[in-house]
Order: C-alpha cells, then structure tokens, then sequence
C-alpha cells in the first residue's frame, strides 16, 4: 500500500498525534508525509493523487483551525485513493466555526470520517455528510512498559491545561482539584501543574514516576452543529474584551502557529502587554465565567454528549500509573476496578487499600495493560481503520 499521510506539523507537543502517524506509517509499504503547513507539499499531494493507494489525513489539519481544511478542500482529481480523515478537537467553540468545519469536511467528501467522539454524538454531527462515520479512540502507546516499583518519585502526578470555560463542563478541573487536595491533607507527595506541557519523552517518564494520576473523560457533554448558541459570546467579547476576541482564524494566526515555541511564546507575550491575546486562551475569573456559561442558552440549541476517553487515559495504561477517574463510560473501553479507581467526591476503602498498598497498585497497573494491550494499540486501530474500506 502506497500512504499518504496529511497533516499539519508545526513545534507543538501533543504526542498522540506522533502515535496515530507512526502507526499508519507501519501499516503501508510505502508511505510518503505531505505537510500544510508548506505550500508546495499541497501542490506535491496534488501531483501524487493519482498513484496513492490511500490518503489519512491526520487531525492536526482540523484541530485548531479550518484554513488547512480549506487548503485540503481546493485539491481536485481524488478519483482513486479513498480518504480517511481525521477530525481533532471535537468539541464546539465560540472561537473557531463548527459550520465551517462541517462544510469543509463536507466538500472534501472523504470515504470515511475516523471520529473520537461516542458513535450516538459523531453519527449526528455528521450525518448531513455522505461519509461513513467510524469511531477511532487513541490508543495504547508503542512505548516499552517499565517496572514502576523502581521509578515512582511522587504519589500522584497531573500535567494539563485546565479545560477552557466554553466547554460548559468543569468536570475535569474540579476533579483534578479534588484529589490534588486530597492527596495533600494526607501528606503525600503531589506533583501537580496546570502550565507546562512536555514532549513525547518527557511525558511518558513523568507518568511511569507517578504512583497515581487523576482525570475525567475527555471533551464535553455539550456538542453543538450551530454557530448561533455563540452570538450572546462573541457580542459579549467585542464590548468587553475587544483586542481578546481574536478568533483562531484571524488574519496572522496561520503564520503564528508555525513560528518555533519559544518565539511563539515571546510574541504571545508582547502582544499581551498590549491587551491582545487570542479569545479561546481568555481566562475569566470566577464571576465572568459564570456571566459567560449564563449567556449560553443551551436548551435552545440541539446538542449531544460528546463525553469520551482520550490518549491521555490510555497513556496512564501504558506507563504502569495507576488512575483516578471521575465515574463515566470512557468510550467502553475503560471499566471502573479494572483499570480505574472512581472519584466521585470522597475517598473509598478502595482507594485507601491502593494508597496503603504499592504493590497491589503496580499489579493492578500491569493487570490493566494486559487486558486491553491487544485491542486497543494504535496498529490494532489502524488495521480495523483500513478493513473499514474493504
């Protein structure tokens, strides 16, 4: 099979996209990397339509912005490798179009839409686009398992922004919080930041030392199709918060996100000593936040639950760490006991049992990635993506 694999690459630190192109890249015989962010891997995809066998587009082209699908969609002559796309980021936002994105998708027309969502919220999202809709949770990671007795540094262990007030849903936060607070007042070592990020290496030694670490399912129980729900916000930003309201795809934001991190960092930071910064990084405090969710009139709106696991679940699996969860279905691959510990607002005899006991934590933890190691790798989803086709 000759791939050809379609992303966006520029600095950013998200590993489980390395994960999905590595898998894909595995699965072919040949395979060649067509970036957007360059201008003449466009006109070199164009060139090649005619001799791919298959086109994946990564969700790094939908993730934070429409314009690569906008790019994606001016390619013409895809009349013989089917398309699997990939969609990034699948949750509404008052700062980047919904109905763009559906549209673009839409004049793209690919043979099949590879979704993270829950097949009930992904099936209606879609479902005016004449593609058929799959589900493609991450996976486990190819990363080597380590025995955790012997590298553990703290008792629990957290990196991750905290979730941005338009999701409508604070679950995370509030959970992150909690067993931050309770791990604290029983004196154990907490290793806890909602600033940094680090690379693919970085992250998962971080994770293989912690004991613990804590989340809730991904996304939001709030997916809207319409950009309407957003007009109460975006008049509200533009009387309050004028040089805030810069909207994901505002002129220069393209040019922006291919800049190297840190001089991404330093402009961030220039423009914000001139009361500039990007609407959907605005941080409220406590009371315009809920001024904010209130403007949101959700019951006039038809919206589904787009709750799901995430690659960050699945990364825990891998390195032998232990987690914390708010209860929930996480896609029906993760089961409360067998790979997770509920967090539902106060400490269990099960939790205290796994506290107390580290070698009953590391053999639940190794319990756990047996059991879902063979399905659910990113090669297993790659291959179930591709017998899709057939």
């Amino acid at each position: 099979m000759y791939l050809g694999l379609v992303e966006t690459r520029y600095d950013y630190q998200m590993s489980y996209l390395d994960e999905w192109g590595g898998a894909w890249r595995r699965s072919a015989t040949k395979f060649e990397s067509f970036n957007l962010v360059h201008d003449e891997h466009q006109l070199n995809l164009e060139a090649k339509l005619q001799e791919l066998d298959l086109i994946v587009v990564l969700h790094s082209v939908s993730a934070d912005s429409n314009s690569w699908l906008q790019k994606l969609s001016k390619l013409s002559g895809r009349s013989r490798a089917p398309m699997i796309l990939f969609v990034g980021n699948e949750f509404s936002s008052p700062f980047l179009s919904t109905e763009t994105r559906l549209s673009l998708i839409n004049q793209i027309s690919p043979e099949i839409i590879a979704s993270q969502l829950p097949f009930e919220c992904s099936s209606w999202l879609y479902e005016k686009i004449g593609s058929r809709i799959v589900s493609a949770p991450p996976g486990i990671p190819d990363t080597k398992f380590k025995d955790p007795t012997k590298i553990k540094k703290c008792d629990l262990g957290y990196r991750g922004y905290p979730y941005p007030w338009y999701l409508l849903d604070n679950e995370r936060n509030q959970t992150v919080n909690a067993v931050s607070e309770y791990f604290s007042s029983r004196n154990m070592n907490v290793d806890i930041s909602l600033t940094q990020r680090f690379d693919r290496n970085e992250w998962f030694d971080f994770l293989r030392g912690a004991r613990f670490t804590v989340s809730s399912e991904a996304g939001s129980r709030f997916i809207f199709r319409d950009d309407q729900v957003w007009l109460p916000i975006q008049r509200y930003f533009l009387e309050k918060h004028k040089f805030s309201a810069i909207e994901n795809d505002a002129y220069g934001m393209s040019t922006l996100r291919r800049l190297p991190r840190s001089l991404k960092k330093t402009v961030k930071a220039l423009a914000s000593l001139l009361g500039i910064s990007q609407a959907s990084l605005f941080k409220p405090d406590s009371l315009e936040e809920q001024i904010l969710i209130d403007l949101v009139d959700t019951s006039r709106y038809e919206h589904r639950n787009g709750k799901c696991i995430s690659s960050r679940h699945l990364d825990g699996i891998a390195s032998g760490t232990w987690q914390i969860l708010k209860p929930g279905e996480y896609s029906g691959i993760l089961r409360s006991g067998e790979h997770f510990t509920i967090w539902d607002g106060v400490e269990t005899e099960s939790l205290i049992e796994l506290i107390n006991d580290e070698n009953l934590t590391v053999e639940k933890a190794r319990s756990a990635l047996e059991s879902l190691r063979k399905e659910n790798t990113y090669d297993a989803r790659v291959k179930s993506l591709i017998g899709n086709l057939r």
